[in-house]
């Protein structure tokens, strides 16, 4: 005859061989691609690029600045305000805030404060980096999914860098779904 202590026993290994058992989900899927908050090489000046995610505007002489969040900043020649011209795209990972003083543009690439020289636009160069100026937190939003995309992805988490796009991948218990 089986104990009232055997028979609980006999349950909490018999419900652990049962959890044992079960089978990871293994699906198709989209995973992040990162930059390293500390990997400054794809900071550059790049032709026009389309516009997507708009986000802040700055306007500086013949020019205005607008943010494509998470990517960089356009740049608009508006010398002729009836016929303003896409002049380049500077691609800054991570970018949601940024300012311009004279030749200097301060931006964020999610983490770190950038000091950049924008005197040649179409060759803009890293002065400096103040490091950790802002939370991670406030990359994890609704933007970080591949967009256009049906199907099971691999959350993104800021804590590995900054989102630089996606691949597919063979996913295991994926959580993140789009319909």
């Amino acid at each position: 005859m089986i104990s009232r202590y055997q028979s609980g026993f006999l349950i909490v290994v018999f419900s652990m061989l049962m959890v044992g058992c079960e089978k990871d989900f293994v699906t198709e899927g989209m995973k992040p691609l990162y930059y390293s908050y500390d990997d400054f090489s794809g900071i550059k000046s790049l032709p026009p690029e389309p516009f997507d995610n708009l986000g802040k505007i700055v306007t500086s002489n013949d020019y205005i600045f607008i943010n494509e969040r998470l990517k960089g900043i356009h740049v608009i020649n508006n010398a002729d305000p009836q016929n303003p011209v896409k002049a380049y795209f500077w691609q800054i990972p991570g970018n949601r805030e940024f300012t311009i003083l004279g030749n200097t543009l301060y931006a964020d690439n999610g983490r770190h404060l950038l000091i950049i020289d924008i005197s040649l636009f179409n060759n803009i160069s890293l002065i400096s980096v103040i490091n950790d100026q802002y939370s991670l937190e406030d990359l994890e939003d609704a933007e970080a999914y591949p967009k256009g995309y049906k199907g099971y992805f691999e959350c993104y988490d800021a804590t590995k860098g900054i989102l630089r796009g996606w691949e597919k991948a063979e996913l295991i218990n994926p959580y993140c779904e789009t319909n």
